[in-house]
């Protein structure tokens, strides 16, 4: 549709109004589905384009207008404005994401969304912008510092947009926007799209909080004679804000007179329909404790852990999925997601789609790491947050022996210079937790920051100097 026309028929739909919300739609490793198709490059991203655009015309209103941009599409609402557009635009993202999964190439794509508030005035330009007969973004035949110079000249949407991410806890902007822990009590804001660090007094109009939790978030199995005890929440501390930010949730059982958490609540057993199914119950316990702290007003964080072996098929992927799903849109930056066992052969490519599909359904991504990690490298394209690293029960109860020690300080090293951060789990002793921070980790769970609780812990200010006395 040529320029003028565009414009024109964007108008049409303003009427009077002083601006107009659109929902911006960019791919994400279309150079990897070119990798894949080779010769057939230019007849697939001609697929990739109609079937999307065929996709989205069919979910928006006749008034609604979709053209197509460097890397993706933009959608002009008629009607809609602000949440109600973002809402929309998240919504319509998730579909098309889970249209293309299902294909063996395309499943490789990755659709990123966000939306904003364009003036009447700067509409021309904006759309001048946006048309091309080629998408920038998608010009996989120039060289990389070519492709990059030409995804540079458009982005009039990440500079003012709306998304429904959390603040990513790995961003250094995080920081910065942070500032001084508030005098009231109240928790800092992070930044000002999220509600994650404000004061939790009103309830979010998304979801009920009369409602029935057991009719939001029902098991779609049957529980094959479980062979953990109870599902609980780790509260967990931020080092760099000083909060406990967020909880684990896991599966525990008493063993010789210790708990044991996870894989480890099987005691052996490698039924992999089990561990299905204890991946499953912890996601759907982690939903109902998020939803019990919303039903008193209180927000909170949630990471729920999953079996590599859980996700990794495509079936399998999909009906783990249909639990995530449940979470309305804008309550997922409060879910975190971390993939456990993951094996040191795990193909890059299945690894890359694994991430990728997870980031739908939460604001950061987390890898479960044996102690000593170093390389990362196969985590490049994954876009992983947080590595993780849990404390075995000796190191408690005997100290770090030093090649753990020093393996474990180089680890935290290779995390900062990948641009991520570095957490410790059951961390149970004082000793540990200085370890830590010593060595540069930043987040931190176990008995020195909480007990296990029954439903998860709200956002708290605890400044280290409290911490460590009361871990002491």
């Amino acid at each position: 549709m040529p320029h003028n026309a565009v414009v024109d028929r964007i108008k049409d739909v303003l009427s009077g109004r002083p601006d107009i919300d659109i929902g911006n739609f960019q791919w994400v490793n279309l150079e990897m589905v070119k990798d894949e198709v080779g010769d057939q490059w230019e007849t697939i991203r001609t697929k990739i384009y109609n079937a999307a655009h065929t996709f989205l015309e069919k979910r928006i209103s006749d008034d609604d207008v979709l053209i197509r941009c460097r890397g993706g599409f933009v959608l002009f609402f008629a009607e809609l404005q602000g949440e109600d557009a973002d809402e929309r635009t998240q919504a319509l993202s998730t579909e098309l994401n889970r249209f293309f999964l299902g294909d063996r190439i395309l499943g490789k794509l990755a659709i990123e969304a966000t939306s904003r508030t364009v003036k009447t005035s700067d509409l021309a330009d904006f759309v001048a912008k946006s048309l091309t007969p080629a998408a920038a973004n998608d010009r996989t035949d120039l060289p990389e510092d070519r492709r990059a110079a030409a995804a540079a000249t458009w982005r009039p949407i990440q500079s003012e947009s709306r998304t429904s991410s959390a603040p990513n806890l790995s961003s250094a902007q995080a920081q910065a926007e942070q500032g001084p822990a508030r005098q009231d009590g109240a928790a800092p804001r992070i930044s000002d799209q999220s509600d994650l660090h404000r004061p939790h007094q009103d309830h979010d109009p998304l979801i009920d909080p009369t409602a029935d939790l057991a009719g939001l978030t029902t098991l779609p199995f049957k529980i094959p004679d479980p062979e953990w005890e109870d599902i609980i929440f780790k509260p967990c501390w931020d080092a760099q804000h000083e909060y406990v930010t967020a909880n684990f949730c896991l599966p525990r059982r008493s063993l010789d007179g210790r708990n044991v958490y996870g894989r480890a609540t099987l005691v052996g057993n490698d039924d992999p329909d089990l561990l299905e199914t204890m991946d499953h119950c912890v996601a759907v316990a982690a939903q109902r404790g998020f939803l019990k702290m919303l039903t008193v007003g209180r927000k909170c964080a949630i990471v729920i852990p999953v079996h590599y072996q859980t996700v990794i098929g495509v079936q399998d992927r999909i009906r783990y999925f249909s639990i995530l799903q449940c979470v309305p849109l804008r309550m997922r930056k409060y879910f975190y997601i971390r993939v456990d066992e993951i094996p040191d052969g795990a193909p890059i490519g299945q690894m890359e789609e694994l991430f990728r599909s997870m980031k739908l359904f939460g604001s950061n991504l987390l890898a479960k790491v044996p102690a000593g990690t170093v390389d990362f490298g196969r985590f490049s394209g994954c876009r992983v947050d947080i590595y993780s690293t849990s404390m075995k029960p000796e190191w408690n109860a005997l100290g770090l022996p030093d090649g753990v020690a020093s393996k474990l300080a180089q680890q935290s090293v290779s995390i900062q210079r990948a641009g991520c951060r570095g957490a410790l789990t059951q961390v149970d002793c004082p000793e540990l937790l200085q370890f830590g921070l010593d060595a540069g980790y930043e987040i931190f769970t176990g008995d020195v920051v909480g007990k296990d609780q029954s439903r998860p812990m709200p956002l708290v200010q605890l400044p280290r100097p409290t911490l460590l006395k009361q871990a002491s």
